[in-house]
């Protein structure tokens, strides 16, 4: 149950990794949602640093998925 758990966990991850990457200012717009102030426009920096995290976000949970679907048992 553990290890069926972890897969989906580490799938959400990925998914959510390459919406991060592909969809920045969407993202960004997930974690500010709750906010009622106004929040200024993202800068282009944080657009790449959100699309960089992203990406290692999907890195590392394929690597977690990987090691969780061939690990010795």
């Amino acid at each position: 149950m553990e290890v069926i758990l972890s897969i989906l966990v580490a799938l959400f991850g990925i998914g959510f990794g390459i919406f991060m990457a592909l969809q920045p200012e969407d993202a960004i717009a997930l974690h500010d949602r709750g906010r009622y102030t106004q929040v200024p426009e993202p800068t282009e920096e944080y657009i790449k640093q959100t699309r960089l995290e992203g990406i290692g976000l999907s890195v590392l949970c394929a690597v977690l998925l990987v090691v969780l679907l061939f690990a010795p048992k």
